[in-house]
């Protein structure tokens, strides 16, 4: 069985996905589609970023990994098909798959030449259908990747944030992602806080992010009885997340993607 993911900032009020996975479907009648999302932020590419990286992992090897988010259709940018980790990746060199080519190195990386696996005429606003959508299709029959084009150089990285050296007292990150909800999704890991020898449970903790202060980490999200109260846990990719019980944090507290983020233990 064929998987082809699917990821874009198109939204479903217009025909653009459907009309995606009516090509992949006329390429191969036997692949079976996951709609990730269909509602990044426009032209959001970091944010599209995150939810690639924290979400293909859950697929079989040999998946597909389809993702538009092209703010730069038309132009100069390439298009690209990735190998890496067992999984294919098709979209925009644009910096989509950032996280995938710094976790998994070495990565094999073509850029989308070949005529043959796209459709007869390309336009320059919706590369989507027609180079994307039918190079997944092939893939997902097995067409071997080299045959889709030569090797991609240096694909764009985009530059995401990073956390700053842990310390034992305090560890630094920021906010990379909004989710549906309103929580703040940080970069700052469990696995990361305790790789610095912090036992959670075991010590005081202070979180702080603008003139904010949260002073405990809950286990999950209703043990928080304050409703008006910011608080955090460890969700479900691991990560620090800051959440309003039961309503929007980012908005309700003005938090935003990049905001710094500490975690002070004593």
């Amino acid at each position: 069985m064929a998987i082809v993911t699917l990821t874009t900032d198109f939204g479903l009020s217009d025909s653009f996905v459907g009309i995606m996975k009516g090509v992949m479907l006329r390429i191969n009648p036997d692949v079976t589609f996951v709609d990730i999302t269909h509602e990044i932020t426009p032209q959001n590419i970091r944010q599209a970023a995150y939810v690639i990286a924290s979400a293909f992992d859950y697929f079989p090897k040999g998946s597909i990994h389809l993702s538009v988010v092209d703010p730069g259709v038309g132009t100069g940018r390439r298009p690209i098909a990735i190998y890496a980790n067992g999984h294919y990746f098709v979209g925009p060199d644009n910096g989509l798959f950032t996280k995938i080519l710094r976790r998994y190195k070495p990565a094999d990386v073509v850029e989308l030449e070949n005529r043959k696996f796209m459709l007869p005429s390309v336009s320059n606003t919706f590369h989507g259908r027609d180079i994307f959508a039918p190079a997944a299709a092939w893939l997902s029959k097995g067409e071997p990747l080299n045959n889709f084009g030569s090797q991609a150089a240096s694909p764009k990285l985009l530059d995401l944030p990073v956390q700053l050296q842990p310390t034992p007292n305090m560890i630094e990150g920021e906010v990379i992602h909004i989710d549906h909800f309103g929580n703040a999704i940080t970069n700052i890991t469990q696995n990361l806080v305790e790789h610095v020898g912090i036992e959670l449970g075991s010590v005081s903790v202070e979180i702080a992010i603008k003139s904010h202060v949260i002073k405990e980490i809950s286990p999950n999200y209703s043990v928080v009885k304050n409703a008006k109260k910011l608080s955090a846990t460890f969700g479900s990719f691991d990560t620090l997340e800051l959440f309003l019980r039961n309503s929007d944090a980012c908005s309700s507290f003005d938090i935003s993607i990049g905001d710094h983020v500490e975690i002070r233990f004593y």
